[in-house]
């Protein structure tokens, strides 16, 4: 699987080099608790015939997960997900079968592969067990056993040593994760987590359509079921009313292009325009372009780390609080910003500098978008702007169709320290230094890429649009890991857009990433039926809600605070802030004058994130 192509022709990794070491030890570490279990079994009994029917049902039990691996593997290369209990249901109809040996076909692979492995593969294994048996050599049958238990156990505890501690990735990790584990995890740990009933998700689901309006403060949309049997309560059509609007017409007839840019953990509290106490700002470039822009000083991620933040801004709802959502959710519908636009005539390119395949987030780009861009030689920002501009030059703009391109830059990435040419004195810096040296590195790459357009004709007719896919905790609060919470240092992150008709104005709106995909549609005069739960933030009037999800806590903000709590709820409150505190000095958690704002916010935060996870799974 590692080193085949996907079935539409790209590397199913491209590093599989950097995958291949964490397959054999994931596969060696589960094959020998199995085979740990086996033997324990088989010394219940002294009879031979009882020992031989447990090495029978082994090798029977083997040859089931080896072919049911296979399917695993397959379904990775064309979903980009695991073989699950809820995929299986998911396409439990005849027809998909019929569709499966279609994509066999038509697989720019190698077609039909999948069918001579699956009748080959059983029977070369027994194959390859005979040779190896055939070999072993049974005239002092004790040593060789002995040699091989002590060889099993140093390679054990090193395998457990590299994936745990030495050499970790969590995508890489969800990707590689053996079959029997998912199962067993689906089993066993799913049941803990059911999702919500069909009737509750009714009841939330009003409860979160009335509280939409209530902020987006107009009725020119209507909540909607997308078919008969479609769950998702975010669904929503235009009224006649905002499809003819004259404003709205008027940009579909400009047909204006989109550079969007994810800059990586881009930290509100290192961008110079956001928090002018860091001096010199290690982001002058932003700060000049925020100067002539609009720009919303109060935006937060929607989730962490990249896969959360980036999905939760292309389809305008957070993360899912408990599901892996790049890796388990890929086979539920769930249209983005950058699918609407596609549907609607424009060009769609997405440019990655850090591998796409790594924590799946190329699955989703290629369902959304024309075209994913990803080379591993290009993976230094300059590298990556360079030939990126080149592309929108050459290609996108001269395609007579308007343009949406999606940056997603690496060099600011953790442990800071991958900016080219960076000097080995720099690199010995404490974290909280080397992140404004990487940040300013990668300001200077943003800037060198932006002017190589600036004198273009097409980009007169273009917004640009800058944003971070989350920021990063470096101590602050008490909190240095990104599963730390939901405070500011990895949530508050700088958003702006600029381009012709866009005022210069620093908006203190509450806003969160889920914002972005119908402002971006506002700007591009779409209106389209869509799901995101967000709000346009160019609607001009309102305080507005922000809404996040992290690994163990969620947070809202509403009503001028914002609050940071465990989720699933337990009642312990992490923080709550006024919005204005940006940097979250003050908690407020332990004022009783507060106890009302609390539990309101709380049981809000609730409601929208049950009712957010449910229409994740079921999606349209």
């Amino acid at each position: 699987m590692l080193f085949r192509n996907n079935p539409y022709g790209f590397p199913f990794v491209s590093k599989p080099d950097w995958y291949i070491f964490h397959a054999v030890c994931i596969d060696f570490l589960w094959i020998c608790n199995a085979l740990i279990v086996f033997a324990l079994i088989s010394l219940i009994s002294t009879k031979a015939s009882f020992k031989s029917f447990i090495s029978k049902f082994y090798v029977a039990f083997h040859s089931v997960v080896l072919l049911f691996t296979l399917l695993d593997n397959e379904v990775q290369r064309f979903l980009g997900s695991h073989l699950t209990l809820g995929l299986t249901n998911t396409y439990k109809d005849v027809s998909s079968i019929a569709m499966f040996y279609d994509y066999v076909a038509n697989d720019l692979s190698v077609p039909y592969l999948q069918f001579f492995v699956l009748v080959l593969i059983l029977p070369l294994t027994y194959f390859v067990f005979k040779l190896f048996m055939r070999k072993r050599t049974y005239a002092n049958a004790n040593a060789p056993v002995t040699k091989t238990i002590i060889a099993m156990a140093i390679f054990y505890v090193a395998s457990y040593l590299f994936i745990n501690f030495i050499w970790t990735g969590n995508g890489r990790m969800k990707k590689l994760r053996p079959f029997v584990s998912n199962v067993y995890n689906e089993l066993f740990n799913a049941s803990q987590n059911a999702s919500l009933s069909d009737e509750d998700a009714e009841k939330y689901g009003k409860a979160y359509q009335a509280l939409w309006q209530k902020i987006e403060g107009d009725s020119l949309w209507e909540f909607v079921k997308a078919s008969p049997e479609s769950k998702i309560p975010f669904y929503r059509i235009p009224t006649e009313q905002l499809r003819q609007n004259e404003t709205l017409k008027a940009k579909r007839a400009e047909q204006p292009n989109f550079i969007f840019v994810f800059m990586e953990s881009h930290r509100g509290l290192n961008t110079g325009y956001m928090n002018p106490q860091i001096q010199p700002s290690p982001t002058p470039f932003l700060d000049s372009l925020a100067a002539h822009s609009r720009t919303w000083t109060r935006m937060h991620a929607s989730s962490v780390p990249t896969t959360g933040g980036v999905l939760s801004t292309l389809i305008g709802i957070p993360h899912h609080s408990r599901l892996a959502q790049a890796t388990e959710l890929t086979h539920v519908t769930l249209p983005s910003f950058a699918s609407i636009m596609t549907d609607s005539g424009y060009v769609t390119h997405y440019f990655s500098a850090a591998d796409p395949a790594w924590d799946n987030l190329g699955v989703w780009m290629s369902k959304w978008y024309n075209g994913v861009h990803y080379d591993r030689n290009r993976e230094d920002d300059s590298t990556f702007f360079d030939h990126a501009a080149i592309y929108v030059n050459d290609t996108l703009a001269k395609t007579g169709k308007p343009f949406l391109a999606t940056f997603a830059t690496r060099s600011n990435h953790y442990p800071f320290n991958f900016a080219a040419g960076m000097s080995d004195e720099d690199k010995q810096k404490p974290l909280t230094e080397r992140i404004n040296i990487t940040m300013r590195y990668a300001d200077r790459q943003l800037a060198r890429f932006i002017r190589t357009f600036e004198d273009k004709d097409w980009y007169k007719n273009t917004y640009l649009i800058v944003i971070a896919d989350h920021g990063f905790p470096l101590g602050e609060n008490g909190v240095s890991t990104m599963n730390g919470g939901a405070y500011s240092n990895a949530t508050w992150i700088p958003f702006l857009i600029h381009g012709k008709g866009i005022d210069a104005f620093s908006d203190t709106t509450t806003a969160a990433q889920i914002d972005v995909a119908p402002t971006i549609l506002e700007l591009a005069g779409i209106a389209a039926p869509n799901i995101f739960m967000g709000h346009n933030l160019l609607r001009g009037y309102g305080e507005g809600l922000s809404l996040g999800t992290y690994t163990g806590y969620a947070d809202i903000g509403y009503k001028g605070k914002r609050l940071i709590a465990k989720y699933p709820i337990t009642g312990e409150i992490q923080g709550l802030f006024d919005e204005g505190d940006t940097h979250q000095k003050n908690n407020l958690a332990e004022n009783k004058s507060d106890e009302a704002i609390k539990l309101e916010n709380l049981n809000l935060l609730d409601t929208l994130i049950k009712i957010s996870d449910y229409s994740l799974e079921h999606g349209l």
